[in-house]
């Protein structure tokens, strides 16, 4: 009994990550019925996810480590790129569905694991360039959508595009924190991302046809609770590798399994998302791919 509960302790920080990637999705899955702009929502999510890491981490401490880090300048990049994928993901999960949203952002992992061959000179076996070309097949089957005349290209392209976006961001902060932040300087680096992001997501409102934004009390609340969890599921993370006692490799196999899981059973009871049959099989293998390269 002791020892399962210590087990449950090592092991909360990583399902309380898991449950707050989750509730990402479910949100932007659920905001449109709920009459909630997404350019709002966003800005709101990224003021408070800002907030929260200034008072985890402390408001003194996050500008001595701005002051004094070369990292400023990748934060601003990468907080950019992060209002990008936010608001695709945002999109995508309405469109595409949140399975097969979730799907092609879990699955982008492929990309900075390849580019980390090339870049970080990391050793390429016959063994990883067979599970990373069995993923990138597998995520090409489970975002497959066929294009008719009631579906524009776009929108058939778009878990395509949150991929290769995805996996691209993933690459970049992967290199800003192989490079230029130091492992002392995570969560401040963390914080600060999560700052210029609310910055850049001030620009949305001019940039997409989602441009009429109100922040209605439903809007705010739904916001903040956004902001929770984004905040939440990077801060919860960083504490799973850190408390788990696991390797860094299964911790991050079991909270991208776990979280496609979860949005699978959630797209197919609750909100009754169809998958096509080459959707399903793509799936499948994505979970197989996700557990070869982790574990």
């Amino acid at each position: 009994m002791i020892c399962f509960f210590l087990v449950f302790c090592n092991m909360i920080f990583l399902w309380l990550s898991i449950l707050s990637s989750s509730l990402i999705y479910v949100l932007f899955k659920i905001r449109k019925q709920l009459g909630i702009n997404l350019t709002a929502i966003i800005i709101i999510n990224y003021l408070f996810a800002s907030l929260f890491g200034v008072l985890v981490f402390g408001f003194n401490n996050t500008i001595t480590a701005l002051k004094n880090s070369n990292w400023g300048w990748m934060a601003l990049i990468i907080g950019v790129f992060f209002v990008v994928m936010f608001y695709l993901i945002g999109i995508s999960t309405q469109k595409a569905g949140i399975a097969i949203s979730t799907i092609a952002t879990r699955m982008s992992m492929i990309i900075p694991i390849s580019v980390s061959v090339f870049i970080f000179n990391e050793s390429l076996s016959i063994s990883k360039a067979l599970k990373i070309s069995i993923a990138l097949f597998a995520v090409l089957l489970a975002i497959y959508q066929p294009i008719n005349k009631t579906k524009k290209i776009s929108l058939a392209l778009l878990p395509l595009i949150l991929f290769i976006g995805s996996g691209s961001v993933d690459t970049l902060v992967k290199t800003a924190q192989h490079i230029f932040v130091p492992s002392n300087e995570v969560t401040f680096f963390s914080t600060v991302l999560f700052a210029t992001s609310f910055l850049a997501s001030l620009f949305l409102p001019f940039l997409t046809p989602d441009n009429r934004v109100s922040f209605h009390t439903r809007t705010i609340v739904a916001g903040i609770i956004l902001g929770a969890a984004n905040f939440g599921s990077l801060y919860f993370f960083m504490n799973a590798l850190h408390h788990s006692k696991l390797d860094s490799s299964i911790v991050f196999g079991i909270n991208n399994l776990a979280i496609v899981a979860i949005s699978l059973t959630l797209g197919f009871l609750i909100f009754k998302e169809k998958l096509s049959t080459i959707n399903i099989v793509g799936i499948i293998l994505s979970l197989i791919s996700i557990a070869l390269l982790s574990f």
